[in-house]
């Protein structure tokens, strides 16, 4: 097979990325867009010594779990990319696909339950980040990047995304437009405004902007703050606007300098029955409600019997360990981000929270302070980074050995590596994956592991 080449294929299987995916001549083919069970007609685009990739010229057959895509840019954006599916087709893959990366590393389970899906799987988001360039005639436009690329499709609307954080994004790319402000020129790292994003809680309503610019003079912070003022005044449940600068020439979106231009310092959304603060670099989990079902989920999978202490690991601004405050008897949380701990305390205060602690530093050199205070846990959470855990973290677990380990993950992959590491001393239980991305491929997980000879 050569690329260019045209050939009929029948789609056999799911890659990681919901694409289809096809065999020919013992030669893997990935296709994107294709369902298990189609025959389709495809062209090579890309080809190398182990797989090719495919694109769809026609279809032969299609699938009973084919839906119409609903959003106009769906094709070409790079935001979304299983709208072609239909939505108990979508959950079923996912557990499909945590049970392949299970079997891959051979981890021994017990149950794998089946995804949690939303109600309605729309407009779920609750921050949005557009990017602002300039185009070739140096005009200011807004959108979305094309996949794998950094080609920006000209679009303000998005069915994922809260509706009302849309209708602000466009509000504010407006004003700054009216008032000569200028898209930012990626190649040179040239122009003004290089983002928007816009935060908004769910169950508040308040709204947070934050405008991500490629330089400060004095003076164009100052017509900033002016706009910022006028903004807030005028729109009611705009209650925060920031200014970030980010003016080195790299993919972060934020800098590391933010200044608050108008409003309040935070804003406030609640997961539960929990009050948290968000700033514009706090990590908040992005779909509110299905936050609700993962948290929920952990505790009762947990068993908690109301004494425990609780080492809340990688806790970022402690959402976890503080909604799970009231089912034990200490919480302890350790993350490396310093801000991050800040909104911890926060957090702890405005909800009243007095048996928890959290701390700043490195999960290994922080677990070493604990055992020389002889703090031992009886449950461990950790949600660490899509990397998942480092191996001086499952030593550490290993050596606690608490009775119990719940397990958040936003990757399947590196789940899957951690439990088999895991496993010299624990039983996987039961896994939960959980939709917190729908339309898209990625999904979260929960996982219940038991210190072995100790499950009832």
């Amino acid at each position: 097979m050569e690329k260019n080449e045209e050939c009929e294929l029948e789609i056999i299987d799911h890659g990681m990325d919901l694409e289809g995916i096809a065999k020919k001549e013992d030669m893997v083919i990935f296709v994107p867009g294709a369902i298990k069970g189609e025959k389709v007609k495809i062209k090579i685009i890309k080809k190398n010594r182990s797989y090719a990739i495919g694109k769809i010229e026609a279809f032969l057959t299609k699938s009973e779990n084919r839906c119409e895509p609903f959003c106009e840019v769906y094709k070409r954006c790079g935001g979304c990319n299983a709208q072609h599916l239909s939505y108990s087709e979508q959950l079923l893959l996912k557990q499909e696909m945590v049970k392949n990366v299970l079997l891959k590393q051979k981890v021994e389970y017990q149950t794998l339950h089946s995804t949690l899906g939303m109600g309605i799987p729309l407009y779920y988001r609750n921050k949005v980040q557009y990017p602002i360039r300039a185009n070739a005639n140096g005009e200011m436009e807004m959108g979305f990047y094309a996949k794998r690329s950094h080609d920006l499709i000209q679009n303000t609307e998005c069915p994922i995304q809260n509706e009302r954080l849309d209708a602000i994004a466009k509000y504010v790319f407006t004003i700054l437009k009216e008032n000569e402000f200028s898209g930012y020129d990626e190649k040179r790292n040239v122009g003004d405004i290089r983002h928007i994003m816009v935060r908004r809680g769910l169950h508040t309503g308040e709204v947070m902007i934050v405008i991500i610019v490629n330089h400060k003079e004095r003076d164009f912070l100052d017509r900033l703050k002016k706009i910022a003022i006028l903004m807030e005044q005028n729109v009611e449940d705009i209650v925060s606007v920031y200014v970030n600068i980010n003016d080195s020439k790299t993919n972060e979106i934020l800098g590391k300098e933010e200044v608050l231009l108008s409003g309040k310092e935070y804003i406030f959304d609640y997961i539960g029955e929990k009050k948290y603060a968000i700033s514009p670099k706090s990590f908040f989990q992005v779909n509110t409600i299905q936050a609700e079902v993962l948290y929920e989920t952990l505790r009762k999978m947990l068993h908690l019997k109301g004494d425990e202490t609780l080492f809340d690991l990688y806790s970022g601004v402690g959402s976890i360990g503080i909604f799970l405050s009231d089912f034990v008897g200490k919480v302890y949380g350790i993350e490396i981000e310093k801000q991050a701990v800040q909104m911890a305390n926060i957090n702890i205060q405005n909800n009243q929270v007095k048996n928890a602690e959290y701390i700043a530093g490195s999960v290994e050199e922080k677990i070493v302070e604990f055992q020389k205070r002889n703090i031992v846990p009886d449950v461990i959470v950790v949600d660490p980074p899509r990397k998942g855990l480092d191996e001086k973290s499952i030593e550490y677990l290993l050596q606690f050995r608490p009775k119990k380990i719940g397990y958040v993950s936003c990757k399947p992959s590196t789940l899957a590596r951690d439990l088999k590491l895991l496993e010299r001393c624990y039983n996987v239980v039961e896994i939960v994956p959980v939709d917190m991305f729908p339309q898209t491929s990625n999904v979260e997980c929960v996982a219940l592991l038991c210190l072995k000879d100790t499950i009832k």
